[in-house]
C-alpha cells in the first residue's frame, strides 16, 4: 500500500473514533433536554388549568332530562319549515323528554307554512322557533300573535349567527353589532332584543373561553333547581320592562366578541307566555349534561307544557270568496 493512501485510510479511521466519541458525550446531553423538554411541556398544558387567575372548571357531563308537570297530553311544534339552522340532535333531548311524559311532538314543515299555518297552531299548544333563516309572513305573525295571546306558549331560541336571521321572524329585532343587553333599541311586540355578537369570558368559563357560564337572576320557572349553565355560543339577550323579566345572566368578566365591552349579559328572559333564550347549543344532545343544562332542558319542556290556551285560536284566515252580496235563490 502506498503511503498515500495508508494516511488517507489512517485519516477516516480517526474521523469515525472522533465522531462515536463526541456522540457518546452529546447523548447524556440531549436526553437530559428531551427530559426536560418534556417535564415543561407538560407543566405548561397543567398550568392552563391550574393557574390562579383562571377558573377552568370541568362540568358534570352526566345526568337525565326530567320533567315535573304533570299535566294531560299537549301538543308542541316545532318549527322547521323556516331554513332553521339547528339538527335532530341539537334538540333531541327536549323532544324525548315531552314524549317520555306522553306529549305530542310535531315539526312545522315547509308545505304546511305555506298551507296550513293557522290549522297548525290552533291544534298545538306551543311553539318552539329555533335559528330560523327565512322571513315569516306577514299572516304568520299575525298568527303566531294571536296563538301567544290565547295563551299558547312560545320559545325563541337563537345563536348569534342567527340574530339576523332572526330579526326577519319580526317578533324581536337585531341588537346593533356590538351592544349591549340593555341599550339597544327595542321595536319588536315583544320587546326582545337578541344580539349578533358572541359572548365570551377568558376568566371563567368551561374548556374554553367560548363556552359561558350564566347563572339565575330571579325566581322563575324557567330556572328552578338551576345552579348554573353552560352555552357554547350565547347571544346577549335584552328586553323591555314590561316583557317580562331576566332570568338567567353571563358573569361580570363576560366580554361581546366584536366591542369587547365586559358584562355581565343577559341570555334568557321570561314573561308570561313567552321565553326567548340566546343560546341552542345548551338542549343539544352534546351539551344538555353540562352543568345543569339538563334541569334547564326539563323546566323549558314543563313550560312549554303548562300553559292554558283558548281552543280555536288562531282563527281560519278568511278568503273573502264568500264577501258580498247574497246571490238570490235560483
Amino acid at each position: 500500500m502506498s503511503q498515500r493512501n495508508l494516511l488517507g485510510g489512517v485519516a477516516v479511521f480517526v474521523v469515525v473514533v472522533a465522531l462515536i466519541v463526541v456522540g457518546a458525550a452529546i447523548v447524556p446531553y440531549a436526553q437530559a433536554f428531551t427530559s426536560s423538554e418534556q417535564k415543561n411541556t407538560t407543566n405548561v398544558a397543567k398550568q392552563q388549568y391550574d393557574a390562579s387567575e383562571l377558573v377552568v372548571t370541568p362540568a358534570p357531563d352526566s345526568g337525565t332530562v326530567t320533567m315535573d308537570a304533570n299535566t294531560e297530553s299537549k301538543t308542541v311544534v316545532i318549527d322547521v319549515a323556516h331554513e332553521n339552522d339547528v339538527s335532530e340532535k341539537g334538540i333531541q333531548p327536549l323532544v324525548d323528554a315531552l314524549v317520555a311524559n306522553g306529549h305530542n311532538v310535531k315539526y312545522l314543515t315547509r308545505d304546511d307554512a305555506r298551507q296550513n299555518f293557522n290549522s297548525t297552531l290552533r291544534k298545538a299548544d306551543a311553539f318552539v322557533v329555533v335559528n330560523p333563516e327565512r322571513t315569516y309572513k306577514t299572516k304568520q305573525l299575525d298568527a303566531l300573535r294571536k296563538f301567544e295571546d290565547a295563551g299558547g306558549r312560545v320559545a325563541l331560541i337563537g345563536d348569534p349567527q342567527s340574530a339576523q336571521g332572526m330579526s326577519l321572524f319580526g317578533l324581536f329585532a337585531p341588537m346593533p353589532r356590538g351592544g349591549s343587553g340593555g341599550d339597544a333599541g327595542l321595536t319588536s311586540d315583544y320587546g326582545i332584543t337578541f344580539g349578533s355578537s358572541s359572548l365570551y369570558n377568558m376568566h371563567d368559563y368551561y374548556l374554553n373561553h367560548q363556552n359561558v357560564y350564566a347563572t339565575p337572576q330571579s325566581n322563575s320557572s324557567l330556572t328552578e333547581g338551576v345552579d348554573k349553565v353552560v352555552f357554547r355560543d350565547a347571544a346577549p339577550v335584552s328586553l323591555s320592562s314590561d316583557a317580562g323579566s331576566a332570568v338567567l345572566a353571563t358573569g361580570d368578566q363576560t366580554r361581546i366578541e366584536t366591542s369587547r365591552q365586559s358584562g355581565p349579559f343577559t341570555v334568557a328572559v321570561q314573561g308570561d307566555n313567552v321565553v326567548a333564550i340566546g343560546d341552542s347549543d345548551f338542549m343539544s344532545t352534546q351539551s344538555a349534561y353540562e352543568a345543569d343544562n339538563e334541569v334547564l332542558v326539563g323546566n323549558l319542556a314543563d313550560f312549554l307544557v303548562t300553559g292554558d290556551k283558548t281552543e280555536g285560536a288562531p282563527a281560519p284566515v278568511s278568503t273573502g270568496q264568500n264577501s258580498g252580496p247574497p246571490r238570490a235563490p235560483a
